[in-house]
């Protein structure tokens, strides 16, 4: 009978203690994980394939007809502007400058005497010894001889102009191509202005590049001073000169839908060569007050991209706008989620607009 009494009052005890403990949840609902969305500054860059092009390549011309006698650099080499690259035969050029200069002598005789024949003529013309006759002459012979002084000082130094040319100069200072004519060879033959050489100037070099309309939103409104410019090398390292974008083009291209770009690095080693695909690394961007979240959140319909946040313990769809992805594993959301919204991170297979959930743990911070 006690041993009947004992069960009694411990099946007592349990009904009682049961009835005591309360639902933590719904009956069915799906725990989940979940972080609270807080917006911060974050620091972007962008990377984009580039190709390096030289400032500028200028031709080196042959000017004048003659016999290549001298070549006074070796191709591939640098060389600086103003220095002597090849040598035409000069002889006839010299000859003509001696000539030239021997006319304008004569010619500046001629207007000495012609001068003072005409300051005589003008003196006794006003004394009245002279006729208007005399006088007319006279003036007509000082404004020929005048005349002919400017015309042989111009073909003085057209002559000199010329044999100037028969030294072939660098017009930029960069590194030399092939030369294009042997030493011996007829070149500038008919005024055929033959080209000798190329120089392409390697220091500062161009990266030229694309940025996609997105990412342009984020610097089209940041000085171009504050954009750090890396070079990222086909070996992957980075060179250790840092550039700067000189030019954003003002259209966008419908084809591609970016915007061309340039930046300039110097090139002191000579290290970047032109032609060569690069890839162009952009820092110094800032989102303001920007959200960020797992790229593991987010889901993809037909209709876009989607999370799901909690609200009265159920899950709420909620469509949002991606801006880019980043290195960290997290995506940048432009649109759809505010400050202190609780986005689910977990179970996100079994959730679906509407159920309820039951969270299990919640961190402050995406």
């Amino acid at each position: 009978m006690k041993a009947f009494h004992s069960i009694v009052l411990c099946v007592i005890f349990v009904l009682f203690g049961c009835g005591d403990k309360k639902d933590d949840g719904v009956m069915g609902a799906v725990p989940v994980q979940t972080s609270v969305i807080e917006t911060q500054n974050v620091e972007l860059e962008f990377e984009y394939p580039a190709k390096l092009k030289s400032v500028r390549s200028v031709d080196v011309y042959a000017r004048v007809e003659g016999i290549l006698l001298e070549q006074n650099f070796t191709e591939g080499d640098i060389v600086t502007q103003g220095q002597i690259l090849f040598t035409i035969d000069p002889a006839r050029y010299d000859a003509k400058v001696r000539m030239a200069k021997a006319q304008h002598q004569s010619a500046q005789a001629n207007f000495r005497k012609a001068q003072k024949d005409f300051k005589r003529v003008e003196r006794l013309y006003k004394q009245g010894v002279h006729t208007v006759d005399t006088y007319d002459n006279s003036l007509y012979n000082y404004e020929s001889a005048q005349a002919n002084l400017d015309s042989t000082k111009a073909s003085l130094d057209d002559a000199m102009i010329d044999l100037d040319y028969t030294r072939v100069s660098a017009d930029i200072t960069g590194k030399t191509g092939m030369r294009r004519y042997d030493i011996g060879t007829l070149v500038g033959r008919n005024g055929g202005n033959d080209i000798l050489t190329t120089i392409t100037q390697l220091s500062p070099i161009y990266t030229e590049f694309s940025i996609p309309s997105n990412d342009f939103l984020y610097i089209r409104d940041l000085a171009l001073d504050n954009v750090k410019v890396e070079i990222v090398l086909s070996n992957n390292k980075i060179y250790h000169q840092k550039g700067k974008i000189n030019f954003i083009d003002s259209v966008l291209d419908a084809q591609t839908n970016s915007i061309k770009a340039r930046a300039i690095v110097d090139n002191e080693d000579y290290k970047l060569l032109p032609n060569e695909f690069v890839r162009v690394r952009l820092k110094g961007f800032i989102a303001q007050n920007a959200i960020i979240i797992p790229q593991k959140t987010l889901g993809q319909d037909a209709q876009g991209s989607y999370v799901y946040v909690v609200k009265d313990n159920k899950a709420s769809l909620r469509r949002v706008s991606i801006g880019r992805a980043l290195k960290d594993g997290t995506v940048l959301i432009t649109g759809g989620l505010k400050s202190k919204d609780l986005l689910i991170s977990s179970n996100l297979g079994k959730v679906s607009d509407g159920a309820d959930v039951q969270v299990v743990s919640n961190s402050s911070k995406d």
